[in-house]
C-alpha cells in the first residue's frame, strides 16, 4: 500500500479544525511585551524594593555589634591581673613574690619599705606599687579595673577611654578619664593625687572634684574631696583655700587664694590652671563670697556665648559644665565635632 500523500493529509485535517479567530489586541501585546527592556524580564520578587531605612538600621546594628565585641576585647576587666616584682620581695597574701605571678580579686599585695611591684591593668595600662605599700583588686563589671589602696604609694599610666580604671581609698573613689597619676594614701587615710597627664576625678558623697594636669588634690579622712590646686601653691593659699572649700574663711582668704593663682606667668597656663581652681571655688564657698569669685573667673576667661551671671551664681550644672569646658577642655573637646561628643556620652552612660 503506497505512503499517504501530505498534502492530502493536511487538507483532511484543515477540514476537520474548527479555527477560531484570535482575541483583538493579541499582536499589540505580544509586540508591546517585545519591545520593554531586556532589564525589566525579571521575575517579580526581583522587582521587589529593599526598604532603605531598614537596610541603614541593619548596617548601623552589624557596626555596633562589631564594635562593642572590638570593645569587649580590647577592654574586658581580666579576672586576675599580672604582677611583678621589681625591688625587694613584695607579697602577695601572705606569700613571698619572686618574679612574675597573678593577683586575683580580695589578695592583698604588700610591699615593705625595701620592695615595689608593677601591675598590669588587662590591656589598658599599668600600675607601680610604690613602698609600704597595700593594694587589693576588687570585682567590678565587665569593663571596670578596679583597686582599692589600703595606704602607700600607686602611680598608674592608662591609656584607654574614660571611666575604665577605678581606684578606692578610705577617703575618696578615683575615676581615671585617661590620664596618668600618682597617688598618696597616709596612715589615716588621707588621700593625695598629683595628676601629669589628662583628667581624674575624685568623688565621694556626691561631692566631685576634677583634677587636670599639673594640678594636685587632696582628700581629707571624712572630708569632702578639696579643689585642685597647682602644685607649687604656697602653704598659706592651700590653708585658706581648704577654710573657702567648706563654705568658711573670708575676704582674705579669698584675697590671698587669688594672688597666689596670679603667679604663672604664662597666660594660657594661668587661665586653664587657675581658671579649673576658681570654677570649683565658685561652687564651694559661702553665698556671700559666690560672686567675688565669679568676678575674678569672668576676668580671667569670659563665660561663653549662652553663659549667664544668673546661671552661675545659681550653680546650674549644665550650665557649670559649659563654662568647665571652654576654660579648659578634657579628652579633645575643643577639637572634638558633635557625633564624637554624642559618641563619648554614650560610651559614659554605658560604662557607668
Amino acid at each position: 500500500m503506497p505512503p499517504p500523500d501530505p498534502m492530502d493529509v493536511e487538507r483532511r485535517l484543515r477540514g476537520a479544525l474548527t479555527l477560531t479567530p484570535a482575541p483583538e489586541g493579541l499582536w499589540e501585546g505580544i509586540g508591546a511585551e517585545l519591545a520593554r527592556p531586556a532589564s525589566e524580564h525579571r521575575r517579580p520578587w526581583t522587582r521587589r524594593r529593599v526598604n532603605p531605612w531598614l537596610a541603614a538600621a541593619t548596617v548601623i546594628l552589624a557596626v555596633a555589634l562589631g564594635m562593642l565585641g572590638g570593645t569587649y576585647r580590647a577592654y574586658r576587666a581580666p579576672t586576675s591581673w599580672s604582677v611583678q616584682a621589681v625591688a625587694g620581695a613584695p607579697r602577695v597574701d601572705g606569700a613571698r613574690l619572686a618574679g612574675t605571678s597573678t593577683l586575683t580579686a580580695s589578695e592583698w599585695l604588700v610591699t615593705d619599705a625595701n620592695s615595689r611591684a608593677v601591675l598590669t591593668v588587662g590591656r589598658i595600662g599599668t600600675a607601680e606599687v610604690g613602698p609600704n605599700s597595700q593594694v587589693r583588686i576588687d570585682k567590678g563589671g565587665v569593663l571596670q579595673h578596679r583597686l582599692t589602696l589600703e595606704r602607700g604609694l600607686l602611680h598608674a599610666v592608662i591609656e584607654a577611654p574614660p571611666r575604665l580604671f577605678f581606684v578606692r581609698t578610705p577617703s575618696a573613689l578615683a575615676t581615671d578619664l585617661g590620664c596618668a597619676y600618682t597617688m598618696e594614701v597616709d596612715s589615716v587615710g588621707n588621700t593625695r593625687i598629683h595628676v601629669t597627664a589628662g583628667w581624674v576625678e575624685l568623688e565621694e558623697d556626691g561631692v566631685r572634684s576634677l583634677i587636670p594636669a599639673g594640678l594636685v588634690a587632696e582628700v581629707a579622712s571624712g572630708s569632702p574631696p578639696g579643689i585642685p590646686y597647682p602644685e607649687n601653691f604656697p602653704a598659706d593659699a592651700r590653708a585658706a583655700l581648704r577654710r573657702l572649700e567648706m563654705a568658711g574663711g573670708d575676704g582674705t582668704d579669698l584675697a590671698t587664694v587669688s594672688e597666689a593663682l596670679s603667679t604663672p606667668s604664662d597666660a594660657v597656663t594661668r587661665r586653664k590652671q587657675s581658671g579649673i581652681v576658681l570654677w570649683h571655688l565658685v561652687q564651694r564657698v559661702r553665698p556671700a563670697l559666690r560672686a567675688r569669685v565669679f568676678d575674678q573667673l569672668a576676668a580671667l576667661s569670659p563665660p561663653p556665648d549662652g553663659v549667664t551671671r544668673e546661671e552661675i551664681l545659681a550653680l546650674q550644672r549644665p550650665i557649670l559644665e559649659r563654662w568647665r569646658r571652654d576654660l579648659n577642655p578634657m579628652w579633645s573637646e575643643e577639637a572634638m565635632p558633635w557625633w564624637g561628643r554624642l559618641g563619648r556620652g554614650l560610651w559614659e552612660w554605658a560604662v557607668e
